[in-house]
């Protein structure tokens, strides 16, 4: 990674620390000839995102994920100080001087993840992607969606359930696994189908490949596109639905030596030996 010259700073004002660490990296930054502008409007303006090398996400996920669009336009990578809950995106949990310089001095790896676009028939130039997940699901918390599934043309199954989630290999680990879907290995060149309480317990999670297309037709009333759990997008009675992979996407900046799995059993919990968690308890 080249040297970082003009550093974006976007903080989320809501944490109480977000400013004390956003004045310190600027210090920091300042202090190596690195211009650094902060950033505290939510969603950050697209303004704010010329002319820059690189952006810096103090938050969490949903901080983070605010900045897609424009991270993805402007091919920006991003690296984010995570101060919300599990932060699977936001990698790091601190950041000391010595790590953050060793960034802007390109002292890092990028790592690119997979993007999903959706497209609606009402609405054709409408340019929707997400990082994470797109769902369909109903308006109201209180009903059922009922929805017609295809892929490549071909039919799938008809839908009955609260929902149905679009997942990429980077958003397994978020809704999609809550709701019993696969996780899946970000590098892996797929993404999944997964129903959120199905009416038929038989319907289960579909991976498939990058070149497939999905095609869901709503057959009620009341039912909304939410993309990477921030836009609701109303959808018709009648209306087609196209969700599918593309080429673009978004680049994250990691610490060498970042491993994927070291990042899942910190996040879940996992490989814990249960005869120490047995003795800690007694």
């Amino acid at each position: 990674m080249k040297k970082i010259e003009n550093l974006l700073i976007v903080l989320n004002k809501q944490k109480p620390a977000a400013f004390g660490i956003a004045e310190r990296l600027a210090g920091v930054a300042a202090e190596n000839g690195v211009a650094a502008e902060i950033h505290s409007e939510f969603p950050a303006k697209e303004k704010a995102f010329k002319g820059k090398d690189a952006v810096c996400v103090i938050g969490g996920d949903g901080t983070l994920l605010s900045c897609l669009n424009c991270a993805v336009k402007y091919d920006l990578p991003v690296f984010g100080i995570n101060l919300g809950k599990l932060g699977f995106l936001a990698t790091f949990s601190d950041i000391s001087d010595e790590a953050f310089l060793k960034i802007l001095g390109g002292d890092c790896r990028i790592i690119e993840r997979n993007l999903l676009q959706a497209k609606l028939s009402s609405r054709p130039r409408e340019l929707h992607i997400a990082l994470n997940d797109f769902v369909v699901k109903s308006a109201s918390m209180l009903k059922m969606v009922s929805l017609r599934a295809y892929v490549d043309g071909e039919f799938i199954a008809d839908y009955s359930a609260d929902g149905l989630i679009f997942s990429t290999p980077t958003g397994s680990t978020a809704y999609n696994l809550s709701a019993g879907g696969p996780l899946i290995h970000p590098k892996a060149k797929v993404f999944a189908m997964t129903p959120i309480c199905p009416h038929t317990l038989s319907n289960r999670s579909l991976v498939l490949s990058c070149d497939s297309k999905v095609r869901i037709e709503c057959e009620g009333e009341k039912t909304s596109l939410l993309c990477d759990g921030c836009n609701s997008i109303p959808l018709r009675k009648g209306e087609t639905l196209d969700i599918f992979p593309i080429e673009k996407s978004i680049k994250f900046i990691r610490p060498k030596g970042h491993m994927h799995f070291s990042i899942l059993r910190s996040k879940l919990g996992w490989a814990e030996n249960p005869r120490a968690h047995s003795r800690r308890l007694r």
